[in-house]
């Protein structure tokens, strides 16, 4: 099975002002922690910026300086991002570092088990999106790295873990030997560094993805969004 080992982790604001982008972009929000919002861009280019504005997974929508506007609803979008592990018939990946979680089609389980993209791969992946989930329509892998650096939300700190929200969902992350985290990052944001590690044996990851099998079909209905 993957492995990935937090490497370090520091106390941060989480905030990556939306003024800090030069220009103005549209994309389609395919993440959300607090007031952050994880933005795809058309390229499959993800920026995490900070805004009072609280839009849905899926929205469409245009950035401007501080400006967030709404413009719509968008039901496919492009991630470039890299692999952080695949477990319980989902894709963790981090973007614009934002972790999104992108879950295996009920259909494609079978053919996808065992057989994906592995820890570390940096890949371009066309998601669809419904009912505030990603779900994955293609991904190519496109390069390999040995670490990525993602904020997120603590929700949990335990002897040899730390365990952060994706999306919603928990995630648990293994911690170095010898090395354990205060309690007091419970519920803060913090800058984790991961160094993205495979096993020896990769052997089946997705055993309990049988409970995946959903309907996905969220077709492209005029798609308004950048993907």
């Amino acid at each position: 099975m993957k492995k990935l080992i937090l490497v370090t982790a520091v106390v941060a604001a989480f905030a990556f002002p939306a003024g800090a982008f030069a220009g103005t972009f549209t994309g389609v929000v395919v993440g959300k922690s607090g007031s952050n919002l994880a933005i795809a861009s058309k390229s499959g280019t993800v920026r995490t910026v900070q805004t009072r504005v609280h839009p849905r997974i899926g929205t469409r929508v245009q950035v401007n300086g501080a400006a967030v506007r709404v413009l719509g609803l968008a039901h496919r979008a492009r991630i470039h991002a890299v692999v952080v592990t695949r477990a319980g018939g989902r894709t963790l990946v981090a973007a614009g570092r934002s972790l999104l979680a992108i879950r295996f089609s009920g259909r494609r389980l079978s053919s996808l088990a065992g057989s994906g993209p592995s820890t570390g791969a940096v890949v371009n992946t066309t998601v669809g999106i419904g009912n505030g989930q990603l779900t994955q329509q293609s991904m190519q892998v496109v390069g390999q790295t040995g670490s990525v650096t993602v904020q997120a939300q603590v929700t949990a700190v335990a002897p040899g873990s730390i365990t952060v929200l994706v999306n919603g969902q928990p995630f648990s992350i293994s911690l170095p030997a010898g090395i354990q985290l205060p309690a007091s990052l419970v519920g803060q944001f913090v800058t984790l560094n991961l160094k993205l590690a495979q096993a020896e044996n990769a052997e089946e990851e997705d055993n309990d993805d049988q409970g995946e099998d959903q309907d996905d079909d969220h077709g492209d209905h005029g798609d308004h969004g950048d993907g």
